[in-house]
């Protein structure tokens, strides 16, 4: 049966009447990003493809500029660069995220670890080698245990007074999965600032819906499925009004592979060096802000179903888990915050 999950609180005020519907997409971070605004047809056309387009692509361009492992001379590939036992000044939106993702290390013990860079690039999913290149190869074990020593996030020292982070030496950041969730929130705070309270923004699958559609009903999505054996029963869909709600998923389907015999998932687990294995397929985050959708998301998979619930119940999180049972059969578990939507 499916289900449909609607916030706790709504705001009524709707769309002025004679409201449209716009659009723009557009490229960023590898991915695309996609928004859909209401206004009325004079502001809207006035904007479409001026203000409103160089604002999204503005506030997008500051996340890759200051967190990008991509973007060589980015704030992040600096302070990767850097000499040992230096510390460094931290631009604002850095520092946000910083802060954010240092508090979910300490909160999941490691299962979230922003320090993580040398283990993603070892195991192919960074700027270099990617598993994507002819002849990558999987590290060693001996390799996979040097790039964990290099993944300590508790080596870090950060100033927050000063805006200022120690580089312990040879530790990389890496933001992949905070960054987007943070561009999605300051994408519409940007857009509220500019007097369109009423979209919907989409940065590489993560999402927030504020304000309604110009019908007067909020910003409806279904939840991201992973694909299912045509053999087995499909899941039941889950349609989330997204109305000042955010919404991240993440999954073992995406970017993975295969290299002798071994299935490989992008997602690591910081704490032993190694993709997870636990057959969780995917697990999906509803919060209001999507920084924190996106970040909840990961180390709950990282975490396992069973340590992944209880941790999310001990902080009300809403999210859906679905697990790859022996059998091949996809199985759900809602935390309660999840069910209190429904």
């Amino acid at each position: 049966m499916n289900r449909v999950l609607v916030p706790l609180q709504l705001d009524s005020a709707a769309p002025a009447l004679g409201a449209q519907l716009h659009q723009l997409d557009g490229q960023t971070m590898g991915t695309t990003w996609q928004l859909r605004w209401v206004a009325t047809t004079h502001a809207a056309t006035e904007a479409a493809d001026g203000p409103v387009r160089a604002a999204v692509q503005a506030e997008l361009d500051l996340v890759v500029q200051q967190m990008s492992t991509w973007l060589p001379g980015s704030d992040l590939d600096r302070f990767n660069r850097a000499p040992p036992d230096t510390w460094h000044t931290v631009p604002h939106a850095m520092a946000e995220v910083l802060q954010a993702a240092l508090w979910l290390a300490e909160v999941s013990a490691g299962a979230f670890n922003p320090a993580a860079g040398a283990l993603v690039n070892a195991w192919g999913f960074g700027p270099d080698p990617r598993y994507t290149d002819p002849g990558f190869v999987p590290p060693s074990a001996d390799a996979a245990r040097a790039a964990l020593c290099r993944s300590d996030w508790r080596s870090l020292r950060w100033d927050r007074e000063r805006q200022q982070l120690w580089q312990p030496g040879d530790v990389l950041l890496d933001f992949s999965a905070i960054a987007k969730g943070y561009a999605v929130d300051r994408v519409s705070r940007r857009l509220v600032a500019m007097g369109l309270p009423h979209h919907l923004v989409e940065v590489g699958g993560e999402l927030r819906g504020a304000g309604m559609r110009m019908d007067g009903l909020p910003w409806w999505v279904d939840l991201e499925q992973p694909p299912t054996d045509p053999h087995q029963a499909p899941l039941p869909t889950t349609r989330v009004a997204l109305h000042g709600l955010s919404v991240a998923t993440s999954g073992d389907y995406r970017r993975v592979y295969t290299h002798g015999g071994e299935r490989r998932a992008h997602t690591i687990d910081p704490r032993t060096g190694w993709p997870v294995a636990h057959g969780l397929a995917s697990v999906s985050v509803l919060h209001a802000d999507c920084v924190w959708a996106d970040a909840w998301s990961t180390a709950l998979t990282v975490l396992g179903l069973a340590e992944g619930v209880a941790l999310a119940r001990a902080h009300r999180i809403a999210a859906l888990f679905v697990q790859r049972e022996a059998d091949g059969r996809l199985t759900e578990t809602p935390t309660p915050a999840m069910v209190e939507l429904a």
